[in-house]
């Protein structure tokens, strides 16, 4: 083994919790990508195959509706307590049973624990009951399928605290490449290589990753050109971006993602499609898309390119205020009426959107009253369960991307009725036929039934009764040091890294 001393990363803010099991957020996954493993993970830049991980081989039945792994050999725990079949079992049935965060990544698929059987030691199988040919791309999740170590959730759970959420909620015990050794929540973690990890440690690697929390976006810019950071993702202005092209200490990566931004529409206080599509037809999206994020965005509908069901020929609204102004008179408002809109506090780029809009909206003879709010809030108008006449007329800078590569997955969790008060649908937005669109695609079998449907949903979101006027699709980009390589970007691990894969070059 060769080492390539320490890898620095910069994180925006603290992580609300360590328990993979629980996080959904990227921040947090960057750190599981490292300490944590799946059964399988995406293989480099593709979205839907898949390489070895904590197993070292698989295979699933002809009709896929059963999965079979193989853990690898002498795969450990960073406490030295061996990780077999059973502890992949106890830890998945901590997973469902605790019921957090991320579980329907798996729970779609696996609802009872009793679905998954120890054929030996070295081998798991899961029997999902019904084909599923998604099983794969869910398990290799950076959200929820993790393998954590139940020895130490039955050491530390409390009658308060069965699953010892509390205590992994601090500290970190998988089977990665990386085991924690500091975490000091408003400053930094550290990492260091686990001398017993199952993959072994020929080559050139990291022997530290340390995660720093800097809040101030300039403050990011100058540790990396400085050389006191080595890389950051999507934490800078469009501008910075633009600026550190030009800086030879520094490659500025830019890559696909299948990130979609938008802004909701309450359905219930615009009331009818027709306002919603003139507001959709109001907004200035040439100026949003080339000043604001500089290239950084691609219009699109509210599927990624790179994600199943995508349809080249969705819907794209242009500005066109004339228009705007005629659907919004005809679904009753008048002029001079007022309509408020949301941003989050400290994103300088959704503040100028905001800006751009109220003067479209302006221009046709109306008022948008733009209202910047704190995170906390902004998060409970997206995820609360505050009624619809509680919440603003707009709720922007919503960023989405699916769990792995499902329309349904990207769709379902913020426009179907039944998350409405729980956990997304901000809109309050409820279309009969996209219901049951939605219900046939959860558990399709046929790739080609899959893209019909959808092509359908995508018309129903955009051109016939939109929820949400919709930015497009993000251009990601992560900044490393010169001497960085083996960096991959996938579009569906956003913000996270190959830590084991990487080094620094001499």
């Amino acid at each position: 083994a060769q080492s390539s001393g320490t890898f620095t990363v910069l994180a925006t803010g603290a992580i609300a919790t360590l328990d993979p099991h629980a996080a959904y957020d990227n921040q947090a996954s960057m750190l599981f990508l490292g300490a944590y493993e799946m059964l399988v993970r995406l293989n480099g830049e593709s979205t839907s195959e898949f390489a070895p991980m904590l197993a070292d081989s698989w295979e699933a039945s002809e009709n896929q509706s059963t999965y079979t792994f193989h853990i690898a050999a002498n795969a450990l725990f960073h406490d030295g307590t061996p990780c077999d079949a059973q502890a992949v079992k106890d830890s998945f049935t901590r997973f469902l049973e605790m019921g957090q965060g991320p579980v329907n990544v798996i729970a779609r698929f696996v609802s009872d624990p009793n679905q998954m059987e120890v054929v030996d030691p070295a081998t798991i199988q899961f029997n999902l009951e019904r084909p599923e040919p998604l099983f794969l791309a869910a398990m290799a999740s950076e959200y929820g399928p993790l393998v954590v170590n139940a020895r130490l959730v039955e050491e530390h759970k409390t009658e308060d605290d069965p699953f010892a959420h509390e205590w992994f909620s601090q500290n970190m015990v998988g089977t990665g490449p990386y085991r924690m050794t500091e975490n000091e929540p408003n400053s930094h973690v550290t990492l260091e290589w686990f001398d017993g990890y199952h993959g072994g440690w020929a080559g050139n690697h990291f022997d530290r990753i340390v995660m720093r929390i800097v809040e101030e976006g300039a403050t990011r810019r100058q540790l990396l050109e400085s050389g006191e950071a080595d890389a950051a993702t999507y934490s800078l202005t469009p501008e910075d971006v633009t600026a550190l092209q030009d800086n030879p200490d520094l490659q500025v990566l830019i890559y696909a993602s299948t990130a979609v931004g938008w802004t909701h529409m309450n359905a219930p206080r615009l009331q009818t499609p027709e306002a919603r599509q003139g507001f959709s037809y109001a907004f200035p999206y040439d100026a949003v898309k080339d000043n604001v994020y500089q290239g950084l965005l691609e219009r699109s509908g509210p599927i990624p390119d790179s994600v199943r069901g995508y349809d080249p020929e969705v819907f794209i609204y242009p500005t066109d205020l004339t228009k705007a102004k005629e659907l919004i008179q005809g679904a009753g408002f008048q002029d001079g009426d007022v309509f408020d809109y949301v941003y989050p506090a400290g994103e300088q780029s959704e503040a100028t959107v905001a800006q751009l809009f109220q003067a479209n909206v302006a221009e046709m003879g109306f008022e948008l009253e733009v209202i910047e709010v704190d995170r906390a809030t902004h998060g409970d108008y997206l995820y609360g369960s505050a009624p619809a006449e509680e919440r603003p007329m707009f709720i922007a800078a919503q960023r989405w991307w699916p769990d792995y590569n499902d329309p349904w997955n990207m769709l379902a969790p913020n426009f179907t009725e039944a998350m409405i008060g729980n956990g997304g649908n901000a809109s309050a937005w409820v279309n009969e036929r996209f219901e049951q669109i939605m219900a046939e695609a959860e558990h399709y079998t046929d790739e080609e039934q899959l893209n019909n449907l959808m092509k359908e949903a995508q018309n129903i979101l955009t051109e016939q009764d939109p929820p949400a006027i919709y930015y497009g699709q993000f251009q990601w980009y992560t900044v490393l040091r010169s001497d960085i390589q083996g960096f991959v970007p996938n579009p569906l691990y956003l913000s996270s890294y190959p830590f084991y894969e990487m080094w620094r070059a001499t």
